[in-house]
């Protein structure tokens, strides 16, 4: 992140002070930069001004026209405090509050913040600094030509060449991040490297030296972008800038002699030096990021492909093919050295390569062998020992005679011996689940005898005069009696339905309506003291299935059971059969308290429960839709499934059947 974009992130407070800060000192340097200009020349030899104003604009927030304002009244003060009449004066201010605003726009325009990290921001960068001087040319160009009478090319070059160069030379400090760099360098290389640019600038530009050696100092500055990081080479830039501009004032260097013909010509030669070095350096130092961060991610991809064929269950090697002629590994597992019989790989195979020549090994099987030096996809088997491996070829042409080579290896023994250990682990679980199922129906048996004696004389119990004491004791032996048999048949049914036994039942043709009917009518009886109304409603022409009728009988009366459970006192429940040519659909609607709809696929899971005060004191044993789906699925072929009712209240159970042949049979004589 660069000094603009931690500004621009930091409090108002903060903001506000570094924004003042640069102001302060771009009105600064405007001063210096005027009292500096040539003698009696309308325009001044370098305005590094610009970078600050366009640094405080970036660094707002909102449209920035707060700060390009600022910009106006420090360039204007500056102006005036150097003796510039005001024609000049008000004309610059506008001029430069105009250049920093459409710097700014030009940098930030579809990003999240300006910045200097590869040659893509470089190219924009410059963008946005030839816009911002051609803007400034154009408004000082005028302003000089109505107020001093300066021509116009020579306003606009001038103005043109000092302000792109002040930008390429001093913004790039405030949009670097001190942290892009990518490599280590030593200090004594950056003491070297400074004293060899400090010495070559003065070398150049000390007084009285009029040697053609303008550029020199370019060596220092590409020295610092292939290998220091940016931020320090736009030190040395703005460095550079101020010293040569500085020491050419004073006389020294080899543009010093042109200013008896005229300041243009020693302002461009000095801008022209200065861009020169900037454009030169920046392209060469973004150019380095670029490399770097493409370095960083092809390093993390061979770190991640390294892993992955170290760990892989399968043999593989990667090499490459160079000249035709030579095999070089460029990775390689311990599968599938183990595939070639070899603990460890000869490192010339890393180095010098493996020479495909007839008569020399590559790998040490011949038919895979062959395939390699044919550069052939393929497929061979290999044998070690009692070991048998399938090995898969691929040749990937780069071009210039070279390929990557790929050698996937399956160890097909102990493939098999997985498969093999699968098949057994599979086959005694169906022994231990044929197990469980037959000692739960075989304990369910035992248990039925009892409970339906304990029935019988509860039963007895209830109809005999008793006390009021012992009458209640007998009600609830009844009850739960009762409770327990329902648990023992839903069991059993269970048992019935997964086991590896089951009671053979002729399906025969029936009348869905029946029953429906008879379902309603006995779900109404389950609990007479709620009050719940179940509203049926029944198409007039027959709905006809083949079916075995105890298992559609006991999946509605199951959903029906439900629907009655879990609705409120005096509540509703909707009954609806309808009927094609092909199927029957029944739907029940209660107007409960629902199924979250996190739990809808669990409730069909042996003995769950749905998890909340509305459900939990509903009595049950979490066993009743697990049969009806079993019911359904394995016995009817048909559908069966839950979904929240109207208004996010209620559930509704849809049950679809095929009809089968039962019409026909029904109408047969």
């Amino acid at each position: 992140m660069g000094f603009t974009s931690m500004v621009w992130s930091a409090s108002p407070a903060v903001r506000r002070s570094v924004i003042a800060i640069l102001l302060f000192a771009a009105g600064l340097v405007s001063f210096y930069s005027v009292e500096l200009r040539p003698a009696g020349a309308a325009i001044a030899a370098w305005w590094p001004a610009a970078g600050l104003g366009v640094a405080a604009v970036l660094a707002s927030r909102g449209t920035r026209i707060a700060a390009a304002l600022g910009v106006l009244i420090v360039a204007m003060a500056a102006n005036v405090l150097g003796g510039r009449e005001w024609g000049l004066t008000i004309g610059y201010g506008i001029a430069n509050a105009v250049e920093v605003w459409v710097v700014a726009w030009v940098l930030t325009r579809g990003t999240s913040a300006a910045r200097l990290d590869g040659v893509r921001d470089i190219a924009r960068f410059l963008v946005a600094c030839a816009a911002g001087a051609t803007v400034i040319g154009v408004i000082g160009a005028v302003t000089a030509f109505t107020v001093a009478g300066q021509p116009l090319e020579v306003a606009f070059f001038s103005l043109v060449a000092s302000h792109f160069s002040a930008l390429v030379v001093v913004l790039p400090l405030f949009l670097l991040s001190p942290r892009t760099h990518h490599g280590r360098v030593s200090v004594v290389e950056v003491v070297v490297q400074v004293i060899t640019l400090i010495a070559l600038t003065w070398f150049v530009f000390t007084p009285g030296n009029e040697l053609p050696t303008s550029y020199l100092p370019l060596a220092a500055v590409l020295w610092a972008a292939f290998r220091l990081p940016t931020v320090v080479v736009a030190t040395e830039l703005l460095v550079l800038a101020t010293a040569a501009t500085i020491l050419t004032v004073l006389g020294g260097g080899p543009f010093a002699p042109f200013i008896a013909s005229g300041e243009r010509t020693t302002v461009l030669l000095l801008q022209g030096f200065l861009i020169v070095h900037a454009l030169a350096a920046l392209f060469v130092s973004g150019a380095r990021n670029d490399w770097g961060r493409a370095l960083v991610r092809v390093e993390a991809q061979e770190e991640l492909l390294r892993d992955g064929i170290v760990n892989a269950d399968s043999g593989i090697v990667i090499a490459e093919l160079t000249d035709q002629s030579r095999l070089v590994i460029r990775g390689i597992n311990q599968v599938a050295l183990d595939a070639f019989g070899l603990t460890k790989a000869p490192v010339a195979w890393f180095t010098e390569g493996i020479l495909l020549a007839p008569s020399q090994p590559v790998l040490g099987n011949r038919e895979l062998d062959a395939l390699l030096r044919k550069q052939q996809p393929g497929e061979v088997e290999l044998q070690r020992g009692n070991r048998r491996f399938d090995a898969s070829v691929s040749v990937r042409a780069l071009g210039r005679g070279s390929a990557i080579v790929t050698v996937v290896i399956s160890d097909v023994t102990r493939r098999q011996e997985r498969e093999d250990a699968a098949v057994q682990s599979l086959a005694r679980l169906h022994d231990l689940n044929r197990q469980k199922d037959d000692f739960i129906a075989a304990v369910s048996h035992e248990l039925r005898t009892p409970v339906t004696a304990i029935m019988g004389f509860s039963e007895q119990l209830v109809d005999e005069p008793l006390s009021h004491e012992a009458l209640q004791a007998a009600t609830v032996i009844d009850r739960n009696a009762r409770r327990l048999a329902d648990v023992i048949e839903d069991v059993l049914e269970l048992s019935r339905l997964t086991g590896s036994t089951s009671i053979s039942r002729t399906p025969v043709a029936v009348d869905l309506r029946d029953l429906v009917e008879q379902a309603a009518e006995d779900a109404r009886g389950l609990f007479p003291q709620r009050a719940i109304d179940i509203v049926v409603t029944l198409p007039t022409e027959p709905v006809v299935a083949r079916v075995i009728r105890q298992d559609v009988q006991r999946v509605i009366a199951n959903l029906l059971s439900n629907a009655v459970k879990f609705s409120p006192l005096s509540g509703h429940v909707r009954v609806v059969l309808t009927g094609n040519d092909t199927s029957a659909e029944l739907t029940i609607t209660d107007d409960g308290p629902g199924i979250p709809a996190d739990q809808l696929p669990l409730v069909w899971e042996r003995f769950y429960r749905v998890q909340d005060e509305s459900h939990r004191d509903a009595p049950g044993t979490g066993l009743g839709l697990p049969i009806v789906r079993a019911l359904v699925e394995e016995r009817l072929g048909g559908d069966i499934e839950l979904l929240p009712g109207p208004h996010r209240r209620g559930t509704v159970a849809r049950l679809t059947v095929p009809l089968g042949a039962g019409e026909q049979a029904v109408s047969a004589p």
